[in-house]
């Protein structure tokens, strides 16, 4: 933050409306780059970026600078806010076996279609009875196929691993997996 950001804030404070523009513009610029990082996309970061500086003009009277930087509290915010988003999205969409079939379908033989549906069937089943979280990053890698999914790389992974070991588990049960 520049020099002048405590003149800045106090002038935000009493009404300035010059003060709050230049306030957004030296920061918004870092907040979008911290909702694409996130996996967030183009106008996903913008809408969320708004939200923050929303956030921003509605609490800055909060703001303590004994506690920390400007600049830390306003990502603390943009990270409350990109948890928000999260946790208001809907739950993830099961598994669409007839799309995953229709993917299949060069196989000729209606045996091996009919062997296929049951595999698709059971791995739906097993994919639904995931933890929702777990659910949600499979279907955000190979269903979506995002590669960022808003959460850090080693996290992904380990969930990716948590998911296969729960899912291999199941389709063993299921007699799919051997």
């Amino acid at each position: 933050m520049s020099a002048d950001a405590p003149d800045l804030i106090a002038r935000c404070l009493s009404g300035d409306d010059a003060a709050f523009t230049a306030l957004y513009a030296e920061h918004a610029g870092r907040v979008k780059a911290y909702f694409l990082r996130q996996g967030f996309t183009g106008p996903d970061a913008d809408d969320l970026t708004q939200q923050v500086f929303v956030r921003v003009f509605k609490s800055l009277h909060t703001f303590d600078p004994s506690r920390g930087t400007f600049s830390q509290w306003l990502g603390a915010i943009a990270r409350n806010v990109a948890r928000k988003h999260f946790r208001r999205r809907t739950q993830p969409q099961s598994f669409d076996p007839e799309l995953a079939e229709e993917m299949f379908a060069a196989t000729e033989n209606p045996t091996g279609r009919a062997e296929l549906r049951e595999e698709i069937d059971a791995l739906s089943q097993c994919i639904e009875a995931l933890p929702a979280e777990l659910a949600r990053v499979i279907h955000l890698r190979y269903v979506q196929a995002r590669t960022t999914l808003g959460m850090p790389e080693a996290t992904v992974r380990l969930r990716l691993k948590e998911a296969a070991g729960l899912l291999q588990g199941c389709l063993k049960a299921k007699g799919i997996f051997e």
